[in-house]
């Protein structure tokens, strides 16, 4: 049982390094004892730390706890890792040594190199200042900031290892950026610019497995990745208040003519499918998996073009895409056989209200406290709808396969 215990560990380890909710950790590891023949298993884990204890068939009980001292997103080792765990309960015969080996394998999982990390996030950066109507000389300039922000946070970290500093950092490099390229009048507005920057910034991952591990009960665990994620959005908000503080002004004109409705929807869509598979490629996603993230991102943003012509509510038209996104997701879980948040978090970036934060800041620093409030409400209000179409799919799935089960019990 101790074998089995250290073992246990070492695989919830790297699912949680991996960016893995936590409450699929618990569940993976309960069900991983119990197919060794644990007569009873207790699972406690938050975000930097994992208690396990297992029961034997005579009632003697073991413990461990494991410390978790960082994480990260690498869906590609975390498939790799659910397909193993699948495998283990499954077989219900695979040994020790088995099981590290293929430990080993995972564990040299190949990530795309740093190199590749820069190009993704110019990428990311041009797509987001055209998906918001920037216009093809802001988009060049995004493509040359978003390569700067990846490197202002590869600087920082050599000196100060701390994710939310990292972003103020990074925030406050792309403020400045964008203001020097506004003042030499190569833009006439640093808006879209700013917002294709910041939803690089911004953590889908953290904020989407806080609010799942709170729905589905984890809520110490929840509310700390909450916390992070809300100290992070906090962060990137200070990095570019501090730096209009600095200079007394705020960069921001009036908005210049955009282009007509159906080219823009479609420029629109297409950058959604770019976005969502460029934060795959950074989630370390990969190929067929990789695909379905950009039909994911496509499906994302043109449900919700098309409801918002019909339904002119924003929060609604989000809960009803994040549900339709989510079903998507659980979908081409059970089809490629990997986690569902390796579909579901990419696919649900165009959704993520990255210009809404922007705004936020703008109206704070001018002092205009009603439009700040309203816009701050509001921000709250999509990211909670999406919460609540991602935990109304969970449930909508955990009661379909219950039926399914339950009817194959009778049969």
């Amino acid at each position: 049982m101790k074998k089995l215990l250290e073992l246990a560990l070492d695989i919830g380890e790297q699912m949680i390094f991996s960016g893995a909710e936590v409450h699929r950790v618990e569940d993976t590891l309960n069900r991983i004892c119990t197919a060794f023949g644990a007569s009873r298993v207790d699972v406690f884990i938050i975000t930097t730390s994992m208690v396990l204890t297992v029961h034997d068939e005579n009632g003697v009980s073991f413990t461990q706890t494991r410390r978790i001292l960082s994480s990260g997103t690498d869906f590609n080792k975390l498939s790799k890792l659910n397909a193993l765990s699948r495998k283990i309960c499954s077989t219900k015969n695979l040994n020790e040594e088995e099981i590290r080996n293929e430990l080993k394998e995972i564990s040299k999982s190949k990530t795309y190199p740093l190199w590749f990390e820069f190009i993704i996030y110019s990428i990311i950066a041009m797509a987001f200042t055209l998906f918001f109507n920037g216009t093809f000389i802001q988009s060049v300039l995004s493509l040359f900031i978003g390569f700067l922000v990846r490197w202002l946070i590869l600087f920082s970290d050599k000196y100060v290892k701390n994710k939310i500093f990292n972003k103020f950092i990074a925030s406050f490099g792309l403020t400045a950026f964008s203001y020097i390229a506004f003042k030499l009048k190569i833009v006439l507005s640093v808006d879209e610019i700013i917002i294709g920057n910041i939803m690089v910034l911004i953590s889908g991952v953290g904020l989407t497995n806080s609010l799942r591990d709170l729905f589905t009960g984890d809520s110490m665990a929840g509310v700390l990745r909450f916390i992070e994620s809300l100290l992070t959005a906090v962060a990137i908000a200070l990095g570019y208040l501090v730096f209009i503080f600095l200079i007394g002004e705020t960069p921001y004109f009036t908005a210049i003519p955009k282009s007509a409705q159906f080219y823009k929807y479609v420029i629109e869509i297409v950058m959604a499918i770019i976005g969502s598979i460029g934060f795959g490629m950074l989630y370390n996603v990969r190929n067929k998996n990789l695909i379905a993230v950009g039909v994911g991102g496509a499906l994302a943003w043109g449900t919700y073009l098309l409801l918002y012509s019909f339904i002119n509510n924003e929060t609604v038209c989000y809960f009803i895409v994040s549900v339709a996104v989510s079903l998507f997701a659980e979908v081409m879980a059970r089809l490629l056989k990997a986690p569902t948040t390796v579909f579901l978090t990419p696919s649900l970036i165009p959704l993520v209200p990255g210009a809404s934060l922007y705004y936020s800041m703008t109206f704070m620093f001018s002092g205009n406290l009603e439009l700040f409030t309203g816009k701050a409400f509001a921000t709250l209000q999509l990211a909670g709808a999406l919460a609540l179409g991602v935990i109304f799919s969970s449930v909508v799935m955990k009661f379909i396969n219950t039926l399914i089960l339950n009817k194959i019990v009778k049969k």
